[in-house]
């Protein structure tokens, strides 16, 4: 038996009261099981305040139940009492303005007496006054002791692992579903099939849910209004270990980042050996900072996508692009041959000014897209019509002048010569075509901007 159950009736005389009223004011009491070393003692001393918690937390982690601090008091910074009880001492608290505002929560408080308290003697240290071991409750449940506060806690490998998720954008529920799997997978060797299956991992993590989110939480509270400035100073570490590492930025008037742009060593060679062909798109946001993230990417020899630098912005407007533009050109020293956007207005005005001699190309996919909101309703299902569009339009194998023949074709065929957006599509052909592209080399190996 993990504890000693006794009745309170072995307290009081046998003349004080008659047997009914004995059986009514029986209580149960449950005196823990432990080994002595483990069970403090009046008079026990410890140097410091710390080794004297930490004692009384292993010996209630070991009968299995938690603790708290109830009182304490200091004089000149050094703490000369303190007392901490079963943390099912005393009952709730409620407000009766609160009561009917806020949601009954049941409370596990049941006025247990059980408590430890430490006098401070100079020279001495910390001297056991009282130790009081009787509950009026059971213990925990040997398989729920792993749900104690004593038992969970975050220590520095579950917060850089926490923190790491963040930094990844993986959310608190699924951090604490990999940090079940990362502590607890090795302990399926040498157990059984039914042991598998009913086994959890949460006796390995250490910490529930909860606190994963709670210190997701109490780290964004830390970095408020200064991970700007965070982000920075990791950008002057990586200039200080390596000279080839490039950023530039820009702040406000408010002194907030508007604008950053970054590009290291080995992205810098990837865009000399690949940099011809080059997909900028800024369909990437943040949502807490709604900052636009703009990476240029491209693809090597074979086929697989390489970024060459990348950069942040508050704004998506004309200003904004070709600040990026000049330091991309700046940093790289050449401009790129081919550039593939969206239709934004901005990044075709930045083009023009900043990229003087770089062909400007408009992401297909994003044309295209929009070709099922154009069109009307009456011709949504029209399979023949999509499958017409799609050779006219895709095909690098026919010259423009054919390549306008057969768009002219298809739009009277179907009644669309009028439409709005196929006329702007069309009067804008040299910007996305395929067929305007045959005389630039290798203009099939980029179309759209999806490759970032």
């Amino acid at each position: 038996m993990d504890s000693i159950i006794r009745s309170h009736e072995d307290y009081f005389d046998s003349d004080s009261s008659s047997s009914g009223e004995e059986s009514e004011n029986s209580t149960v009491v449950y005196v823990p099981k432990c080994p002595d070393e483990l069970k403090p003692k009046i008079g026990q001393s410890f140097m410091t305040l710390d080794r004297a918690l930490d004692f009384y937390n292993n010996y209630a982690r070991y009968v299995r139940f938690d603790t708290r601090k109830k009182g304490s008091k200091k004089e000149k910074e050094v703490t000369t009492w303190i007392y901490v009880v079963c943390s099912r001492e005393g009952t709730q608290q409620r407000k009766s303005e609160q009561s009917e505002l806020k949601r009954k929560r049941s409370s596990i408080k049941c006025y247990c007496n059980a408590k430890v308290s430490w006098k401070y003697i100079m020279g001495v240290g910390y001297v056991i006054q009282s130790f009081v071991e009787e509950h009026n409750h059971e213990m925990v449940e040997g398989r729920h002791k792993r749900f104690m506060n004593l038992n969970r806690n975050l220590d520095l490998v579950h917060q850089k692992f926490i923190l790491d998720c963040a930094n990844a954008n993986i959310g608190p529920t699924l951090s604490f579903s990999l940090l079940k799997e990362v502590l607890g997978g090795l302990d399926y060797v040498g157990c059984t099939l039914l042991e598998v299956r009913n086994y959890r991992g949460l006796d390995y993590v250490g910490c529930t849910l909860l606190e994963v989110r709670n210190y997701r939480r109490d780290l964004r509270a830390y970095v408020e209004g200064a991970d700007a400035q965070m982000l920075l100073n990791e950008m002057r570490k990586k200039k200080e270990l390596c000279s080839a590492f490039t950023y530039e930025f820009e702040v406000n008037s408010k002194d907030r980042l508007t604008r950053l742009f970054w590009c290291d060593p080995t992205a810098r060679r990837n865009y000399h050996l690949y940099g011809d062909i080059v997909s900028f798109d800024t369909t990437y946001s943040t949502n807490r900072y709604c900052m636009i993230f703009a990476p240029f990417t491209g693809k090597d020899n074979h086929g697989r996508p390489v970024t060459f630098d990348a950069g942040l912005l508050s704004k998506e407007n004309a200003n904004s692009f070709s600040w990026l533009f000049n330091q991309f050109v700046k940093c790289m020293g050449v401009a790129p041959k081919l550039i593939i956007t969206d239709q934004d207005l901005g990044m075709k005005v930045a083009v023009e000014e900043v990229l003087v001699n770089t062909r400007h190309r408009w992401c297909m996919w994003h044309v295209m897209n929009k070709v099922a909101d154009k069109l009307p309703k009456n011709m949504l299902g029209s399979e023949q019509l999509k499958k017409e569009l799609n050779a006219c339009v895709w095909s690098e194998l026919i010259e423009p002048d054919a390549f306008e023949e057969t768009w002219h074709a298809i739009m009277e065929r179907y009644g669309l010569a009028n439409n709005v957006w196929f006329s702007s599509m069309f009067a804008s052909r040299k910007f996305w075509v395929p067929a305007f592209f045959r005389d630039f080399p290798m203009s099939s190996l980029i179309k759209t901007t999806t490759i970032s």
